[in-house]
């Protein structure tokens, strides 16, 4: 019996997974930091409006902008991270739902 996915992970480059694992999404952001590509869309399969997911966007210094939105443009938020395991780190919270996963960081209202 086959289950339908949870997440949904989107690479600039290469397939989409279904229902990656933590690893997974390192392997992806290591992708990044290779050079292939700029940005990895985690989003909640679940969601049939496609409007709650978090991303993340390597800029040229090498630090990130992580996003993640619960629904609407109100429930949208960013920040920047020094670095690829502190996308990673929100990311993979974010994802699973880990407990506080976005506490300790400064988050703000994106304007779209």
């Amino acid at each position: 019996m086959t289950t339908d996915p949870i997440l949904r992970a989107y690479p600039e480059n290469g397939p989409v997974w279904d229902d990656p694992s933590e690893d997974l999404l390192f392997e992806l952001f290591r992708d990044i930091e290779a050079g292939e590509g700029t940005f990895l869309i985690v989003k909640r399969a679940t969601d049939p409006n496609g409007q709650v997911y978090a991303q993340a966007l390597r800029r040229e210094d090498g630090s990130y902008v992580v996003e993640h939105r619960e629904g609407d443009a109100e429930h949208h938020y960013g920040t920047v991270v020094a670095d690829m395991r502190a996308a990673h780190q929100l990311l993979t919270g974010w994802a699973f739902g880990l407990p506080d996963w976005d506490q300790g960081t400064s988050w703000s209202t994106v304007a779209l």
